[in-house]
């Protein structure tokens, strides 16, 4: 299970900051998110912290090979990138994990899945809503 901030994979202890009076994030967790409707993010200002709460959502990934086929069970490589574009035209990663069936905690928002199989590579929009869990299976053509 992959937990992710808006610039990556959010770990334990992971820490940003940017030149200037822009905060630097911390996020951290601890136990399972099993079931978790939000994921705080700690912001410390130079007058001091404060906390920013995320909504976040569970999807579950998995490809099958044909209408009523079964599940490949071959590692895929799992790269989620956002919906929406930035200024400059271009969508940003927010998740990449490799397995067969992956399950990732990511804040609210859409995404694009790239499923990328050893022939063939396929796209498609996913929608993470918070606190719901929600199985994509996606259909190798």
């Amino acid at each position: 299970m992959g937990l992710v901030g808006a610039a990556g994979p959010a770990v334990a202890g992971q820490q940003a900051s940017v030149d200037g009076d822009a905060p630097t994030a911390t996020s951290s967790r601890s136990g399972s998110l099993e079931g978790a409707r939000a994921f705080g993010v700690q912001l410390a200002f130079h007058d001091g912290t404060q906390t920013a709460t995320l909504p976040v959502g569970t999807i579950r990934l998995r490809v099958i090979d044909h209408v009523g086929g079964r599940t490949i069970e071959a590692p895929i490589k799992w790269r989620l990138v956002t919906y929406g574009r930035d200024a400059n035209g271009r969508r940003h990663l927010a998740a990449e994990v490799t397995g067969a069936t992956p399950e990732l905690v990511l804040p609210a928002a859409w995404y694009i899945v790239h499923a990328q199989l050893p022939d063939d590579v396929i796209k498609h929009p996913v929608e993470v809503t918070a606190g719901r869990i929600f199985k994509y299976t996606l259909v190798k053509n």
